[in-house]
């Protein structure tokens, strides 16, 4: 049986703000909602230091036959401040992470027969594959 996907992304900073956006329409996730905060500073020249930002993606799945699954998935994502390519900007870490939610969201949607924790993990996953390959060194774990 054929299934459309109504894919949509919530994110919300937690505690802080909140944004509606369409996976694949208009301007996806905002890179805004990715406010980086630095967690481990630069203590000498060359790679170190981590920056992290907190979201809660919301993941949204309705069938054609109006079936809906909610997701919430709390998230944070780092970064490093400076890797072996110079130094990673908060708007380049920002871009990238909506990019890579964007693109996360819509692979982890075409398994519907994951559960929620399942569905979760499978974004985290996605997302961490997308975004290490634009910023080397990133994490994306489950927030606490």
């Amino acid at each position: 049986m054929k299934r459309s996907f109504v894919v949509l992304a919530v994110t919300a900073l937690l505690c802080l703000s909140a944004c509606v956006s369409i996976v694949g329409g208009p301007g996806g996730i905002s890179p805004s909602q990715f406010e980086f905060l630095p967690i481990v500073p630069v203590r000498a020249p060359g790679p170190g230091g981590w920056k992290s930002a907190r979201v809660v993606i919301h993941l949204l799945h309705v069938t054609e036959q109006g079936i809906r699954k909610n997701v919430f998935c709390p998230i944070e994502v780092q970064v490093p401040e400076v890797n072996y390519l110079g130094v990673v900007t908060d708007q380049f870490a920002q871009w990238e992470a909506a990019r890579a939610a964007d693109i996360a969201a819509e692979r982890t949607l075409k398994h519907q027969e994951l559960l929620s924790a399942e569905l979760c993990q499978r974004f985290m996953a996605e997302m961490l594959e997308v975004l290490g390959e634009a910023v080397d060194g990133a994490r994306v774990i489950k927030a606490l």
